[in-house]
């Protein structure tokens, strides 16, 4: 895969495109929006146009080959001149910024440039983010240093001040849709080996992907990776139904828990406030919840919806504190409460 592969972010390839074809790159570069638009699959393939062996140049722009050594090792993930760093549980820190630092300092085995590229940005913990800070200031020669982020507002504004920001946007539906259709059609077909298994007909893929595309709003590598809300309808269903019954243990076994349970009812109340304001199941993300949400919009005020909404988010904010469960729990609840939600419980859940 090239820049050019990257669909629905025509301007960011365009201008990283130009940059490499006008020898005019950054030294620090922040790749920032939502979680699964292709920001670090572009960092990863603006390495390849850096350092590519047979670079592609068309019209002013430079791409690369995706075929030569120096891009099949990016590809591999074995390039001695591109360096990846990546969270361990929920932080970088600042024992992997030093080694990085020092990394950069050295000069290139290979390629022409070397080649950083820090994922999720934001969770530097402040002595990573302060020590890197005097990288940004004073970058080693010949070295390029992406931040990917889905929340730039947490970075300190020192190091974001330093980069050039690059920004990322949600992909249409019919992109979404056509992406998760080669995917699944590729996937779909059985090999030799699998007897037995049924055939994934273009019929199912066609209403498999339609409802990938809705509930991924924008996002095809939350599809692709099965981390999008509505996929565990039924978990949702059950602890929104404990909370309106009253119980307080907490169902969620850790954090992610937590969190997904969030991202559900951020699509929950989006779908919710649509069904108020309009009364078309059709406009749904997640049709799944029709009925349910039917019967709550005759209960729930407007100003209700976007009120509990608005306090969700603060609660998703707290989740990088490692907040205690039962607390999160019973303010969920009360939030639940605030919907109405005890009212149809019993027989809407």
């Amino acid at each position: 895969m090239a820049l050019s592969d990257i669909l629905g972010q025509a301007k960011p390839i365009e201008l990283l495109k130009k940059s490499a074809a006008a020898g005019r790159v950054a030294s620090a570069y922040l790749f920032h929006g939502l979680s699964g638009i292709g920001k670090r699959q572009t960092a990863l393939n603006f390495a390849k146009a850096l350092n590519c062996a047979q670079p592609v140049s068309t019209a002013g722009q430079t791409d690369a080959c995706d075929a030569c050594p120096s891009c099949r090792k990016i590809n591999a993930g074995v390039h001695p001149d591109v360096i990846t760093i990546e969270p361990a549980k929920d932080v970088i820190k600042i024992d992997e910024i030093r080694q990085l630092i020092e990394t950069l300092s050295l000069s290139a085995f290979e390629g022409r440039f070397k080649i950083a590229i820090v994922d999720e940005a934001h969770l530097m913990n402040d002595r990573a983010a302060n020590a890197f800070l005097k990288c940004l200031e004073e970058p080693p020669a010949q070295s390029v240093i992406i931040l990917v982020s889905s929340s730039p507002e947490r970075l300190p504004d020192t190091v974001r001040s330093r980069c050039l920001a690059v920004a990322f946007k949600p992909l249409s539906a019919a992109q979404v849709e056509g992406i998760l259709k080669t995917r699944l059609a590729s996937d779909a077909v059985p090999g030799a080996s699998a007897r037995g298994r049924k055939k994934t007909t273009a019929h199912d893929i066609n209403i498999n992907t339609a409802r990938l595309a809705r509930l991924s709003m924008g996002r095809p590598g939350l599809a692709l990776k099965g981390e999008l809300p509505g996929a565990g309808g039924e978990d949702f269903i059950n602890i929104l139904s404990r909370m309106a019954s009253g119980v307080t243990q907490p169902s969620w076994e850790d954090k992610a828990a937590m969190a997904s349970f969030l991202d559900q009812m951020e699509l929950f109340l989006r779908d919710l406030l649509v069904m108020k304001a309009t009364g078309q199941p059709g406009l749904l993300l997640d049709p799944e919840f029709e009925k349910q949400l039917s019967q709550l919009a005759r209960y729930v005020p407007e100003e209700v919806i976007i009120e509990t909404y608005s306090n969700m988010n603060k609660v998703r904010g707290a989740l990088v504190y490692n907040p205690n469960k039962a607390i999160i729990w019973n303010y969920m609840a009360c939030l639940a409460l605030k919907l109405n939600i005890n009212k149809i419980a019993p027989k809407g859940f």
